[in-house]
């Protein structure tokens, strides 16, 4: 099965159901939603972290620098991974609604 096909496949119901009025319309937001999710997930991490330590990553990183213990380089690996993709899914999303 050929992506244009496999596409067409999971948009027919939404579109036969009147949800939406065509293919690209139904991707996009389905994407759009997909994408709002992933970064509320990344925020959610970042949230977190600020919490747990009472500061931003910079400041964080700053504090812990040649002085850190294995859990909180581990956290520091964790809060930089979400900060990246949170700004990964960003860009996605920037560039999803400039196309369409």
């Amino acid at each position: 099965m050929q992506t244009e096909e496999i596409l067409h496949e999971i948009t027919k119901p939404f579109i036969l159901a009147g949800i939406y009025k065509d293919e690209k319309s139904a991707l996009i937001d389905i994407t759009l939603d997909y994408v709002s999710r992933k970064i509320a997930q990344y925020d959610n991490i970042i949230v977190s972290f600020k919490k747990k330590y009472s500061c931003d990553f910079d400041q964080f990183s700053a504090q812990i620098k040649n002085n850190a213990s294995l859990a909180i380089e581990d956290d520091w690996m964790e809060w930089k991974s979400a900060t990246e993709m949170r700004q990964s899914w960003k860009n996605a999303n920037k560039m999803i609604i400039s196309n369409e």
